[in-house]
């Protein structure tokens, strides 16, 4: 996805877009935070890893429009949800509970009861934690 931003930056340049452009320059600097940390060093960024980073970049947002819609800010709120809307086109379609029940069951089967919840997030690196959490809690009862 690294070489698709720039790429997009400067569509987005070129089309005079300042959100959009704004938004994919965000993506770039999270992704460059990534691969300099220290806990990184040396790891290839994987999909799941850019998945996890624009999740956190669009909850981060949503947080902001709270925010900023409490303290009556409307315009601030909906700069950052033109933002989100753009972030979450880079993200794919969540995973349903149903895809997340058979992610589990297939963990269970290859796996035994040991690492499931991990198994189930590398599966659906979309999956929501809370789904996640819940159907493991269902499926354990």
């Amino acid at each position: 996805m690294k070489n698709e931003i720039n790429a997009l930056i400067m569509e987005a340049m070129k089309n005079h877009d300042s959100v959009r452009t704004e938004s994919l320059r965000a993506i770039k600097s999270a992704f460059l935070n990534w691969s300099t940390s220290k806990e990184n060093a040396g790891k290839e960024m994987t999909e799941a890893d850019e998945i996890q980073i624009i999740k956190k970049m669009v909850k981060q947002r949503q947080e902001s429009v709270e925010q900023y819609i409490a303290a009556k800010r409307q315009e601030l709120a909906d700069a950052e949800q033109a933002q989100i809307n753009v972030l979450e086109t880079f993200l794919p379609k969540a995973a349903s509970e149903e895809d997340i029940v058979r992610a589990f069951q297939a963990a269970k089967e290859t796996n035994g009861w040991e690492l499931f919840v991990k198994a189930v997030k590398a599966a659906l690196p979309n999956a929501d934690g809370k789904m996640v959490a819940q159907v493991v809690q269902s499926q354990l009862a």
